[in-house]
């Protein structure tokens, strides 16, 4: 038995839990679909995202309206349920698009809604294992823009740089990758998932007792809490780099839009802002008077690296 309701409400729909209700353009196939994905109580999270995340981009395709960048070939890796394929495809610098994502369900999702709304800049929308993704279907050097959001942190924490380093080689000498809203390790607060100071940096073992002690992990055995995909390790500046590749990639974050001043534009709590802005500004001068990345020890890793050389070939 249903402990929802959905309304239709003309152009919108209503989904109804207990006495609350939350307004969506989905259409009741794509709640459903959610719903059988994500769970009730995190399918509401899902109707926002598009409008909440859409401003991770918005540095970026500013930046390339303004250098007259045009036709890019562009791939979004982890489309989950589509929130940022009708953004892409909207931007004058975008030529084609390519997406993929592992959760079979979120991929279905994302192609109802691409069809419902004409995205013909779409080339590929694909469901592929995760060992597929070691060995993407595409040819080297394809690219010349790559995202990648809200997915680092999700990769297998023992081999993460295999896949990292098949992104660096689909994309082409001169071409952008971008890793958008990855939690950092080396931030003390783990905020992604279980939020406990310093989970991220303990062994597996330890970081159960400890959350096991916080009352954290209700009902999840040890199994499910290491399984490839959970985030609780976050990642780091330094995993979103090439590691068996002879390349070289310049971060060029600053110039295009992020840093500090990205964080500072986060939908995220005004308070958390206010009381930690000082300690922010003093990192900034610190970061640009000794040249290190200002992502080092940002809550939330998002840069932008350009592929300058590889002397691979």
């Amino acid at each position: 038995m249903n402990n929802y309701q959905i309304k239709d409400d003309g152009n919108k729909r209503v989904l109804v839990i207990g006495d609350k209700e939350y307004e969506t353009d989905y259409s009741e196939e794509i709640i459903k679909l959610i719903i059988e994905r994500k769970g009730l109580a995190r399918t509401p999270d899902y109707f926002d995202y598009k409008e909440n995340r859409e401003y991770i981009l918005r540095p970026l395709f500013e930046y390339l309206n303004s250098k007259n960048y045009r036709n890019l070939r562009v791939l979004e890796v982890g489309c989950s349920a589509g929130h940022f394929l009708e953004f892409i495809n909207n931007q004058p610098a975008v030529e084609e698009i390519y997406s993929f994502d592992i959760d079979k369900v979120l991929v279905e999702i994302a192609k109802i809604n691409s069809e419902k709304m004409n995205l013909k800049k779409i080339k590929s929308l694909q469901c592929l294992s995760s060992k597929e993704t070691l060995n993407l279907p595409y040819e080297d050097d394809f690219f010349d823009l790559i995202i990648v959001s809200a997915v680092l942190e999700h990769l297998p924490f023992e081999n993460r740089y295999m896949y990292v380093d098949e992104y660096y080689r689909k994309l082409k000498k001169g071409g952008l990758i971008c890793f958008f809203d990855t939690p950092n390790r080396n931030y003390p607060l783990e905020t992604h998932s279980i939020g406990l100071p310093f989970i991220n940096r303990f062994s597996p073992q330890a970081a159960f007792i400890y959350a096991k002690l916080f009352g954290k992990l209700k009902g999840i055995s040890f199994q499910k809490f290491i399984r490839a995909g959970t985030g609780w390790r976050n990642a780091t500046y330094y995993e979103a780099l090439p590691k068996t590749l002879a390349i070289e990639a310049d971060d060029i974050s600053e110039e295009v839009g992020y840093g500090y001043n990205l964080f500072l534009q986060q939908p995220r709590s005004l308070k958390f802002k206010i009381l930690l802005l000082p300690l922010f500004k003093f990192m900034r001068f610190i970061s640009l008077r000794l040249d290190f990345p200002a992502s080092f020890f940002l809550p939330y890793i998002n840069i932008v690296l350009k592929k300058t050389h590889s002397f691979e070939k």
